[in-house]
């Protein structure tokens, strides 16, 4: 069974934030990261939630733990982020 990613932040502009982030899907493909589904927070309209599947949990670590992953963030007005790394039982 696949490992699933769980990513959540507060971002200055959820629109702005969502143009970045689909811009981005190739620099994910690359890490072995699959994007699954986005949510925006129907009582907090700028908090974003994704859920990823990953084919490899050390190299998807790597990538949200990235310098480049980063200056995105930084680039889609990202604040606030929590990652949750989720194992199969």
């Amino acid at each position: 069974m696949a490992t699933h990613v769980l990513w959540q932040a507060d971002v200055a502009d959820f629109d702005a934030w969502l143009k970045v982030f689909r811009e981005d899907i190739a620099m994910r493909q690359a890490a072995g990261i699959h994007d699954l589904h986005v949510w925006r927070d129907p009582d907090q309209k700028d908090h974003a939630v994704a859920m990823f599947e990953v084919d490899d949990i050390q190299k998807a670590r790597a990538f949200f733990d990235s310098e480049e992953l980063a200056m995105h963030h930084e680039r889609g007005g990202v604040a606030h982020i929590q990652v949750k790394l989720l194992d199969p039982v």
